[in-house]
Formats: C-alpha cells, structure tokens, sequence
C-alpha cells in the first residue's frame, strides 16, 4: 500500500507524528488524550488503506475520519479501555520486577551508560513483562476499532468479536506481531548505533515509530477485510447500535 500511494500514506504519517507531537506537548494531560484517541486515529489509517484498495487517491483529511460520525464516542471508549489496559501493564512489571529504590534518583544518562544500574533497577525485565501483557490487548483493541467505526458495534462486543477473530486465526496474527517486533527492534538498534540517543536518534526513532504505527494499522485493515468484509464507501459509521 506504501509501495501504491507513497505521498499520501506519508503526509497521513506525519501529520499523526505532528499532531501527537503538539498533544504530547502537555504534561499528563496531553498523554492521557493521547492514549485515549489511538482507536479514533487507527481508523484514519484504515480508512487511508480502504481508499488505497479501492484504487482511489489518499487524502490527508482521512486522518480525521474517526472524528466523524456518532462512533466517535464509542472509538474514545476504546482509547479509555486503552489507557487502562496500558496502566495496568506498566504497574503489573514494576510491582514485580522495579527496583523502584535504584530508579529513584536514576536519570536518563545514568541509564544509558551505567549497566549495573540497568541490571540492578530491573528496568529489562520491567519493560519485557509490560509489552508482553500490552501488545496482544492493543492488537485486540486496534482491531475492534474498524468493527465499532463501520459495523456499528459497541465497544464491548468490538471488543469480544475482535479477541475471537484473533484467536480463530492466531498463527498469523503471531506471524504478523512477531515481524513487527523484529522490524522495530533491528531499526531502533541500527538507528542507535548510528545515531545514539541524541537528539537526531529520539528524532529519527519517532519518525519511525510513527510510520511503522500506520503500516502496521493498514496491514490489519487488510486482516479485518479477510475475516469481515471490505467496509462500505464514505468514513461514516453504519452505527446499528
């Protein structure tokens, strides 16, 4: 799809990036909304992948196609369902595995370049357990958002169908999780070995992350249709309940 519409698909890429850029900008407040319209912007990437399989040009406005229509509520849902799934995920590693004593006079730069620091906080550990408890419930709940945006679901029964849908077909969905992981894990080491964690490196990484974030959202739209069906023409939600 990249390959299809490479300008499109790019300015959707870094219109996101610049928009979470200017959310993120607010402390607490700006993550919070972040974590919270991740479904309404994971729409805008499919709608984007919909125009592409349909052979119709990428506009930047399909970014906001979650915004429009009565399931906006819903989608929020989602991204407060997110956001809890999120927290829980983060406090269940540091409960367990945090050395929260060595981490609390700990900078960044001691983290960089001090290993037994590293070792001693449990930051790896802390960090494994945390993404394996939230990527699958993110996986889940990206995958719910098309289902509530044009099947007119609630966030509940999104959430159920989309979790079964997962599981009826979970060796591919290991497949496709565990390439993305690879890619992301291959780039970020190459981006800092090249770059380090300077500005340039975090620079670069965000991009990637970002466009790495759509890929990865119009390669599920390809799943949903494979396993529902292609959704109807227009961004508006069939919102049957």
């Amino acid at each position: 799809m990249l390959k299809k519409q490479p300008a499109g698909l790019s300015t959707l890429f870094f219109g996101y990036m610049l928009l979470t850029t200017l959310v993120l900008v607010v402390p607490l407040v700006g993550q919070i909304a972040h974590s919270v319209l991740m479904p309404v912007f994971a729409v805008g990437f499919m709608a984007a992948a919909r125009e592409i399989g349909a052979g119709k040009p990428v506009m930047p406005g399909l970014l906001f196609a979650g915004f429009k229509g009565p399931a906006l509520r819903k989608l929020c849902m989602l991204g407060v369902i997110h956001l809890l799934v999120f927290l829980a995920a983060g406090a269940i590693g540091v409960l367990f595995f945090a050395n929260t004593d060595a981490l609390r006079d700990a900078t960044l730069a001691d983290l960089q370049t001090n290993r037994d620091l590293v070792v001693e906080s449990g930051l790896i550990p802390t960090m494994l357990t945390t993404a394996l408890l939230y990527i699958p419930a993110l996986l889940v709940i990206s995958f719910a958002a098309p289902l509530v945006q044009w099947n007119g679901m609630g966030p509940g029964k999104a959430l159920f169908y989309s979790f079964f849908a997962i599981k009826r077909t979970a060796g591919a969905f290991l497949v496709f999780a565990v390439s993305l992981f690879a890619i992301t894990v291959l780039v970020l080491l190459l981006v800092r070995a090249l770059f380090g964690f300077g500005t340039m490196g975090f620079a670069l990484m965000r991009m990637f992350s970002e466009i790495l974030y759509g890929v990865a959202h119009c390669a599920l739209y390809v799943a949903y249709t494979h396993i529902f069906s292609t959704p109807p023409d227009g961004s508006a939600s069939l919102d049957k309940r």
